[in-house]
C-alpha cells in the first residue's frame, strides 16, 4: 500500500507543552522506517509553518490548508495519508477538509471531545476546540480565509471521551453524539458516510498506563483496546485518513508511546492492506 506521510509541525508551546516536536521525534523515532519495512510504499511530506504569524492562529489554519491540499493530492494518486501533527486543531481541520468536509465520518480517539468554543473554554486552548473548529461551530472566519470546508455533528462518533466541560457535554447531548469504548463498535454514524477520518490524539489511553502530555487523564481505554478500535473502523468503514496527535515527546511516557504510535499506524497500514 502506498502512504503519505505528513508530518506537519505549528511551533506553538501551549501551557509548556511542546506536543509541536511530535512530527519531527515520530519521524527519528523510525515511523517512516517501520512502514517500510512492513511493505508499504511511503512518501513523507514534511509541513512546517512559516513566516511572521507562524506561531499565531493565522499560521495555523494557513498550515491546516497546506495539509488539506496534501490529503485530497494523496487521495488523488491513492495514496493513504497519515498525519503527524501535534497539534489537535491543525491536524483536524486539515483533514477533514481536505477529504470533502461535510462528507466526511470522523472517529473521534481522544480524553477530550474538544468541543470547547472561545465561548466556553476555560483555558482558551485552541487544541480544546479542535473537533469543534473542524464542525464550522467556531472560528469561523479563519476557516473560510483559509478556505477549509467542514464537517457536520452528525457524522461524529467519539471514542474514549471522558474529560468533558459542560459547553461540550451540552453538544454532545444536543446533536445525539455516540461515546464508549464498547466493542463492538456502533459504527453506523460512519458507515454510510463518503469518507472516515481517524482522529487519534494519544491521550485517548488511560493516564496510568501511558501518560503521552499533561492534560492525560484516568479511566481510559487500554493499549489493546485502542488498538483494536483502530482496527475495527479500518475493517468496517471507508476509512480514508488517519492522524495521530496530542503526544508530547517530553511527557513522562513520551518514548514508550512513541512507539505505541508506530504500532498503532502500522496496524491500520495492514488492515488496510488486507481489507
Amino acid at each position: 500500500m502506498r502512504v503519505s506521510l505528513i508530518y506537519a509541525t505549528w511551533p506553538v508551546t501551549p501551557f509548556g507543552v511542546t506536543w509541536y516536536k511530535l512530527a519531527e521525534s515520530l519521524r527519528a523515532a523510525g515511523l517512516t522506517q517501520a512502514l517500510i519495512e512492513a511493505g508499504h510504499q511511503v512518501e513523507e511530506h514534511p509541513l512546517t509553518a512559516t513566516g511572521p504569524a507562524a506561531t499565531e492562529l493565522r499560521g495555523g489554519f494557513e498550515l491546516s490548508a497546506r495539509i488539506a491540499a496534501q490529503c485530497r493530492a494523496a487521495a488523488e494518486s491513492g495514496a493513504f495519508p497519515v498525519i503527524i501533527s501535534g497539534s489537535c486543531g491543525v491536524a483536524a481541520a486539515g483533514a477533514v477538509a481536505g477529504l470533502g468536509g461535510a462528507r466526511t465520518g470522523i472517529f473521534w480517539m481522544d480524553a477530550h471531545p474538544d468541543l470547547n468554543t472561545p465561548e466556553t473554554s476555560g483555558s482558551g486552548l485552541f487544541d480544546g476546540m479542535a473537533l469543534a473548529t473542524a464542525l464550522g461551530q467556531c472560528w469561523e472566519h479563519m476557516v473560510r480565509t483559509a478556505g477549509l470546508e467542514t464537517g457536520r455533528a452528525e457524522n461524529v462518533r467519539l471514542f474514549g471521551a471522558r474529560d468533558i466541560d459542560p459547553g461540550e457535554a451540552d453538544f454532545i447531548a444536543r446533536h445525539g453524539i455516540p461515546r464508549g469504548t464498547e466493542v463492538p463498535l456502533d459504527l453506523s454514524r460512519l458507515s454510510a458516510c463518503e469518507k472516515v477520518y481517524v482522529h487519534l490524539d494519544m491521550d485517548v489511553h488511560d493516564a496510568l498506563t501511558v501518560r503521552t502530555n499533561n492534560f492525560a487523564v484516568p479511566s481510559g481505554p487500554s493499549v489493546e483496546e485502542v488498538r483494536a478500535a483502530l482496527v475495527e473502523v479500518a475493517q468496517a468503514t471507508p476509512l480514508a485518513a488517519l492522524s495521530v496527535t496530542g503526544l508530547d515527546p517530553a511527557a513522562p511516557d513520551g518514548e514508550r508511546a512513541m512507539a505505541l504510535a508506530i504500532e498503532h499506524v502500522r496496524a491500520v497500514c495492514e488492515t488496510l492492506t488486507s481489507r
